[in-house]
């Protein structure tokens, strides 16, 4: 397993343009994505008070690592072989991103001890995320799905500041970028984000009437409140000190209110 989804991150075309990213289709043999479906939670199974809500709407359940059901979760064979997949992938990765990091990463931080963590979300019908960044503790961010409807909705969309700026906002104004791409969702496909100051992207209604399932897995600078833990993620990390460019959350409301749509 490792092998064939090293070759595929080393064959994947390294996107500079409108950030650094890489979108790769069938990353893991079928065999195991099928296998790994069998064993996750649908989103009615999650109503545990340990999950976690990421929209006002309540279309999408959020298990943290700190979660005690995502303790049960990784337990199942399938997921903790994804799990340690990742952990094992950190310097391949790392390396397709190294001249990109270089140039972005302030020079005291490009060699930290990164922290590996996940977590597990199901969406349904109805949820949308408008264009933002993630927390800045996060040097690279990957969004592996492993079910979707595939042409309903959801689209990832990868944004781009119409103009650049000297200080860049967490939650854009919908006037101040556009679309650069799309990409439908499939099952078995992976998203890698170099989390540069301007990784803006958003999330197109979906409309399927299947859950959609992923992990979101993070290489992470050691930070004291990470947000691997439900308590420090009300309010995202914003404390810019990694990356060379200025970033902050320019609406007060936004400032108080994390969650999207």
């Amino acid at each position: 397993m490792f092998q064939f989804a090293k070759k595929k991150i080393q064959n994947s075309k390294l996107n500079i343009e409108p950030f650094p990213y890489i979108f790769i289709k069938n990353f893991n043999k079928k065999s195991f994505n099928i296998q790994l479906n069998k064993v996750l939670p649908n989103f009615d199974d999650l109503n545990n008070s340990d999950v976690m809500f990421q929209s006002k709407s309540h279309t999408k359940k959020t298990l943290l690592p700190s979660s005690s059901i995502y303790k049960e979760v990784n337990k199942k064979k399938n997921i903790n072989n994804l799990n340690n997949l990742f952990k094992k992938l950190k310097p391949v990765i790392i390396k397709k991103f190294k001249d990109e990091i270089k140039k972005y990463v302030n020079k005291q931080f490009r060699n930290s001890k990164l922290i590996y963590h996940s977590s597990y979300s199901v969406m349904k019908k109805g949820y949308l995320k408008s264009a933002h960044l993630d927390r800045r503790d996060h040097l690279i961010h990957i969004i592996y799905y492993s079910t979707s409807d595939v042409n309903k909705g959801g689209e990832i969309c990868i944004q781009k500041l119409k103009q650049k700026k000297k200080q860049f906002d967490v939650f854009p104004e919908t006037k101040s970028i556009r679309t650069f791409k799309k990409y439908k969702i499939l099952p078995n496909s992976c998203l890698i984000i170099l989390n540069v100051p301007w990784a803006y992207h958003s999330v197109k209604k979906y409309i399927g009437n299947k859950d959609r399932k992923y992990f979101y897995m993070v290489y992470d600078f050691p930070i004291k409140n990470t947000g691997s833990n439900a308590k420090n993620r009300k309010k995202g990390f914003n404390g810019n000190i990694f990356w060379k460019q200025k970033v902050k959350v320019q609406s007060s409301k936004r400032r108080n209110v994390f969650l999207t749509e």
